[in-house]
């Protein structure tokens, strides 16, 4: 085990590395990124990067470890709130009369964002859906322009197949790519962005795609 520990060490180090040269990269693009276009879903390899630029690359990590350093990037504060149905339940009831499982509330002159679940969900499912409402920060979704909301097809689409994706306000955003146009395709991207982080998140180090940040280095 202890052989392992220089290894640690320098993985470590080449994610903040890594880390500062995607804040870099991202500062310089920042105007270019306001501009819509097109791009395909996010890769679990490109959320890998995303993870290196938190600095959580190879780590394992708890939902709470990733609000905390997804919010120092934003610059804003984020909190996590596990609400008791018998405390709130209306809570409960308009989330579910809306189909959802949580909900986010953003404010972006207070720099704040917050996170609410109902405490009655099932700890895996409440882990997904806090992550999966992390990964609508994550993606700028917040910052999204209001516009006429675009169709699109909600079935599979083919391996490589590109979305539109709307404009956004001036702001902070951790993805690289615009938010998409189509809400459907938002949530499932917020869906896959929590999947991935559960299983970055258990896998640490083991993950292959950990490995796969630094093979080319």
């Amino acid at each position: 085990m202890e052989a392992n520990g220089p290894k640690r060490g320098l993985i470590g180090t080449l994610c903040r590395e890594i880390g500062t040269f995607w804040r870099h990269f991202r500062d310089i693009g920042g105007a270019r990124s306001q501009t819509p276009g097109s791009r395909s879903l996010l890769t679990a390899a490109e959320f890998q990067e995303e993870l290196a630029i938190l600095g959580l690359s190879g780590r394992r990590f708890d939902p709470k470890d990733y609000a905390d350093a997804l919010g120092d990037y934003l610059d804003i504060s984020i909190n996590i709130h596990v609400i008791p149905d018998d405390w709130y339940p209306e809570l409960s009831r308009s989330l579910a009369v809306s189909g959802r499982l949580g909900e986010l509330r953003y404010s972006e002159q207070l720099t704040l964002a917050a996170i609410f679940v109902p405490g009655s969900l099932p700890p895996l499912v409440s882990t997904l859906t806090i992550l999966h409402e992390l990964g609508h920060l994550a993606a700028g979704d917040v910052l999204i322009v209001p516009s006429e909301e675009v169709d699109g097809s909600h079935g599979s689409h083919a391996e490589g197949a590109t979305f539109m994706t709307s404009p956004v306000r001036k702001g902070k955003k951790l993805a690289r790519g615009s938010p998409f146009a189509e809400e459907a395709l938002r949530e499932r991207e917020a869906n896959m962005r929590a999947s991935y982080a559960l299983f970055a998140g258990c896998l640490g180090s083991d993950s292959p795609y950990a490995d796969a940040m630094f093979s080319v280095l």
